[in-house]
Formats: C-alpha cells, sequence, structure tokens
C-alpha cells in the first residue's frame, strides 16, 4: 500500500524553520502499530494522521504520534495538518472566508481550526486553533534535582513564578533570564525516569527576559518521557503558557483579550513564533486560540 505525504514546517515563515510535522493523508488502512513505525521513520516530534471524521461535529479526524508513542494532542501538528489539507484543495473556503471553521475530531475532543490571510503575499496566511480549556494546577517537584537534570542551579530558576502543571501533564517553570535558557544542557535519561516517575509528559522552561518588547516569553520543550528529547517549537503547551503569563498579570487585557506573543528556539537550532489569543470569560476561566504559518517542505510516498 501507498499513502501521500507531506513536511510541513509550523509556527515560521521561512522553510526549515519552526517545527516540522509529517502528514499522512487518507491514513483508514493503517493500524496503530504501522503509524507507529512510520512516525520512527520519520523521526519528526510529530507525525499527523488523517482520517474521514465519525462524529457528526467534525469534518475530518486526527491522530498524532511521536517515534515512541500516540499522544492525544498536539498543536504544531494539527496546524500542518490543516495547512496540508487546504493545500490539496480540502475545506478551500478557510482561505477565502474568515468566518469558515474547520472542526476536527481528536482523542482530546473536536478542535476548530481556522485561517486568517495576512497582508502582503497572497499566499500568506494563519493557521488559528482553538484549544482545549486550559487547566493549571500547582506542582510540587524537587527543584535543586530538576535544575540538575536540566543543566543548570537551583539560584537560575525564576521561583518567584511557582511551577504549574497543565492538563496535558507538562510542567511550566521559569529561569532568571535568556542565557540561562539557551545554555540549558539536560540529561535526558534522567529527565525521562523523573518524568516517568512524576507523571509528566514534558517540561516546558521560559523566561521573560526576552530579545524584544514584542516577546513576553521565551522558552523550550523537553519531553524525552513521549520520544521527544527537545521540540523545536510546541503548539499545545502555548495555551496554558500564554494563560500562566495572563493569570500572573504579565500580560495586559484589552477588552477581556491579551494578545500574547511567544518564541520557543533550540540553542543554536530551530525557532518558531507561536501568537496566542486569551479571553477572559468572567466566572468561566479562559478560552485560549494559538496560531502559526505553515510551509511546506516535502512531498511524497510512502510504502507499507
Amino acid at each position: 500500500m501507498e499513502f501521500e505525504y507531506v513536511v510541513v514546517d509550523a509556527f515560521t515563515n521561512e522553510r526549515y524553520r519552526g517545527n516540522p510535522a509529517a502528514v499522512v493523508f487518507e491514513a483508514n488502512a493503517l493500524d496503530g502499530p504501522q503509524m507507529l513505525a512510520i512516525a520512527r521513520e520519520f523521526n519528526l516530534s510529530e507525525t499527523t494522521y488523517i482520517f474521514p471524521s465519525d462524529s457528526p461535529d467534525a469534518a475530518v479526524r486526527f491522530r498524532w504520534f511521536t517515534p515512541g508513542t500516540e499522544v492525544k494532542m498536539c498543536g504544531h501538528a494539527t496546524l500542518a495538518g490543516v495547512h496540508a489539507l487546504v493545500e490539496r484543495g480540502r475545506f478551500a473556503t478557510l482561505k477565502t472566508d474568515p468566518q469558515s471553521l474547520l472542526p476536527i475530531q481528536t482523542a482530546s475532543g473536536t478542535l476548530t481550526a481556522r485561517m486568517e490571510k495576512l497582508p502582503g503575499d497572497a499566499d500568506r496566511y494563519l493557521v488559528w486553533l482553538d484549544l482545549p480549556t486550559p487547566r493549571l494546577e500547582p506542582v510540587h517537584l524537587n527543584a535543586d534535582k530538576l535544575a540538575h537534570l536540566l543543566g543548570t542551579t537551583l539560584e537560575a530558576l525564576d521561583l518567584s513564578l511557582p511551577m504549574m502543571k497543565t492538563h496535558d501533564g507538562d510542567v511550566i517553570l521559569f529561569v532568571n533570564d535568556l542565557l540561562t535558557l539557551q545554555s540549558l544542557e539536560p540529561d535526558f535519561v534522567g529527565l525521562k525516569r523523573f518524568s516517568d516517575r512524576q507523571q509528566v509528559r514534558g517540561f516546558s522552561v521560559a523566561t521573560l527576559d526576552t530579545l524584544a518588547a514584542s516577546i513576553h516569553v521565551q522558552s523550550r520543550f523537553f519531553a524525552p518521557a513521549a520520544g521527544v528529547d527537545e521540540d523545536p517549537v510546541t503548539g499545545s503547551v502555548h495555551g496554558p503558557l500564554a494563560t500562566y503569563l495572563v493569570v500572573n498579570d504579565l500580560v495586559p487585557f484589552l477588552s477581556h483579550t491579551a494578545a500574547v506573543s511567544c518564541v520557543q528556539a533550540e540553542a543554536g537550532g530551530r525557532a518558531g513564533l507561536v501568537r496566542a489569543l486569551v479571553t477572559r470569560h468572567p466566572g468561566a476561566g479562559y478560552a485560549v486560540r494559538i496560531a502559526g504559518q505553515c510551509m511546506t517542505t516535502m512531498r511524497g510516498k510512502l510504502t507499507v
């Protein structure tokens, strides 16, 4: 059997930047072990498999695999999947009608995507994704041990901003400055063991010390427990991260909505820009939407 695929760089307007995801079309004939084997072959942080929806509330269904496991949520690979479908000529009204929505059936529930035309080039679009309602709760980890596993010191952590755990099992923590963030060299074997013991998927290590005033936060993301030592740009964690900043009054509201600009970058490697909108609903919590540009870099067929 042959299956068409593309590789898409998400959260970037330049090829070979941002975070690459493979997208496999019409994956109905693939079973779980085959999808995992293909994801290992691509060896990217995520591979999206596209299926017809079996839900009346969705137009299409996505499943996501890292090289190590299936995951319930992935932001950048969802943006990549939407971009790939529209390039393929499906759901074309997303590009022409700002009110057009694409409901996506996933293991995290139905996600909604839309597109926004950017000024200038006719093919410049943002893909917007409504994320599940973020849930943050305090998490009490051995900060000294965690600092050591991340390749830094306890003094380098900004413990004035408490560690929080997201609904996806990720831990958000802050360091004092950008130099510390860029110099992290984690012990991935030890960090995986620590993650498994603490039931943590990954660690979003962030700083408010950024290179530009227009950028609110810069981060790196480590998830060896999920088979991804370092993810270049992690969409799913940026909903909770943006909400964290808003809840702690680090980003201002304008008419109940805060616009947050986030950069995630590997030290000396790939980087991407994540836009987030956090809307406050009095008495009902927060709603989060993230966006990024996407660029296709490869097309081909795989054989199973």
